[in-house]
């Protein structure tokens, strides 16, 4: 199987298609797998690249390490391919991936596609809305809210496969992927802006843990970035609604490639 011995861990990945260079990154709920909608749309026109995070999927490491690795492993990753400037697609967790990406190599991106997530990109309104989703959740688990209400009854196949890809996943450590420290006003915003590339966030309508209201919030910090809200989605709207999500991003792809965006 393709793995990346790389920063103290085994990477899982692969590769299909040719053409630009298109990394797919995950989120929590996820892994390679969740992107199988993506890979078949974008694989003849791109070099489609998906793989685990250390600790998802087939992927393996350290898992004491912390948040940050999630940034030092894609870079690593990248090098490692030989990928020297690519398409940079996150969910959700991917986000920090991106954080990690555009402080230490920023010059390996391309364009961004933020989707269910705010990259970082935030100030004291994200952050009161965090506080609020976390009370409103209580002790519930972030997976119970991935996908939008009504989902599973619409399209009980897809919902079951869906949960199938999340069990694939090891246990991880608790905590892992839990809010910043307490006092912490830190913010991507500038230097997501300063990256001088297109970025398009999107989010579902019914996106219970990064709403619309969040999204256009962070979006309206990063200079120039903007927004698509696809309708009847939930947090997972690029697995719950992957024609309109593909399109959308396939035509941000293109203008991004013949520099009209």
């Amino acid at each position: 199987m393709p793995y990346a011995r790389v920063n103290g861990a085994h990477i899982y990945y692969r590769q299909q298609g040719s053409g630009p260079d298109l990394v797919l990154i995950h989120g929590a709920g996820g892994n390679h797998l969740a992107w199988w909608q993506q890979v078949a749309a974008f694989a003849p026109r791109y070099r489609v690249t998906t793989y685990d995070a250390r600790g998802w999927g087939l992927s393996r490491g350290d898992m004491a390490v912390g948040r940050t690795t999630l940034g030092t492993d894609l870079l690593a990753l990248l090098q490692h391919l030989g990928i020297e400037r690519a398409h940079i697609v996150a969910q959700s967790m991917g986000g920090r991936a991106v954080a990690g990406l555009a402080r230490l190599a920023p010059e390996r991106i391309a364009s961004l596609v933020l989707c269910g997530t705010t990259a970082g990109a935030t100030n004291d309104r994200i952050r009161a809305m965090q506080q609020e989703l976390r009370e409103d959740r209580g002790g519930a688990s972030l997976r119970e809210q991935a996908l939008a209400p009504g989902f599973e009854a619409e399209e009980p196949a897809l919902a079951l496969l869906y949960r199938q890809i999340n069990a694939l996943n090891p246990p991880r450590p608790r905590g892992l992927l839990g809010p910043p420290p307490p006092g912490y006003r830190g913010s991507m915003h500038e230097l997501l802006s300063s990256l001088g590339v297109p970025i398009l966030y999107v989010v579902g309508e019914y996106d219970a843990i990064t709403p619309p209201e969040m999204i256009r919030e962070a979006a309206s910090l990063v200079s120039g970035a903007r927004v698509h809200v696809i309708a009847g989605a939930g947090h997972s709207c690029y697995f719950e609604r992957a024609a309109e999500w593909n399109a959308v991003v396939g035509a941000f792809l293109e203008a991004v490639e013949r520099g009209n965006w």
